[in-house]
């Protein structure tokens, strides 16, 4: 009951007065202190969403990125592989080619050893064969004392040799 009196006590003008004020008070703290606060955390709502959306950009530019460098990375290393593949397959080439070139030239120098060989062996048996003439006919001259002429001594000559040959 005490809060009825209370009421009952405060004249009509008093309360119109306090409720004005109120109102008043209300209106003034809405313009000074509730606009700019709103205003400002209506701007960091903003700002945190685009730096979110900034965020989020960022990110997909970078799986972006990181996807192009890990598909340029596997390419280089494709490329690698492939000049590395080029290079053994050149040295092969390389390599074979020497060989088959030193093998040309030692078999060229083998027939060419061959022939000189079979070219000194004939030479050799055709000087023996004509020293083994001369002193043939030099011995046959002397068993015979008689000078042969020069077809008799070269038939003599083939003769004896065919025989040697047979032997």
């Amino acid at each position: 009951m005490l809060g009825l009196t209370t009421l009952a006590a405060l004249p009509l003008g008093n309360m119109l007065f306090i409720i004005i004020a109120f109102l008043l008070l209300m209106l003034i703290l809405k313009k000074v202190a509730y606009g700019p606060l709103t205003k400002i955390l209506d701007e960091r709502a903003d700002k945190i969403s685009s730096d979110i959306d900034g965020a989020e950009s960022a990110r997909q530019e970078a799986e972006q990125l990181a996807s192009q460098r890990q598909s340029e990375l596997a390419e280089t290393r494709q490329n690698a592989t492939k000049v590395v593949a080029d290079a053994k397959a050149s040295a092969q080439k390389q390599s074979d080619s020497l060989i088959a070139a030193a093998t040309d030239r030692a078999t060229s120098i083998n027939q060419q050893a061959q022939t000189d060989a079979q070219k000194l062996k004939e030479d050799a048996i055709s000087g023996a064969k004509d020293d083994v003439a001369a002193l043939s006919v030099a011995i046959a001259s002397k068993l015979m004392q008689k000078e042969l002429s020069l077809n008799d001594q070269q038939a003599l000559i083939d003769a004896y040799i065919s025989d040697l040959e047979t032997k």
